[in-house]
């Protein structure tokens, strides 16, 4: 004979904002559009990404995947950067 028993309400798992956000170390400002954080910059501002590397917020950085963006958010070994399709968590300083 098996019990089912119903699971007991916590409260939300959902980590993070509503805004997509994991809401650690915050910009100042609401996140800008990225054509006027990033869109017109050269390319030589960018450093390529490398999850050895550490970043600090504004950085610029050039992904293989996901293009140019800019560090909006740091925290630990994580980073929330602006690309031209979104908000991405990014792992850095990873040894």
């Amino acid at each position: 004979m098996s019990m089912k028993r119903t699971k007991k309400a916590t409260g939300s798992t959902h980590k993070g904002s509503s805004d997509g956000t994991l809401g650690f170390n915050p910009p100042n400002m609401e996140v800008p559009a990225w054509d006027d954080a990033v869109g017109n910059l050269a390319p030589e501002a960018f450093t390529t990404y490398a999850p050895a590397q550490t970043f600090k917020r504004d950085a610029l950085l050039d992904h293989a995947k996901f293009g140019r963006g800019k560090v909006i958010a740091v925290d630990g070994g994580r980073i929330e950067v602006l690309f031209s399709d979104g908000v991405k968590k990014l792992a850095h300083g990873v040894a």
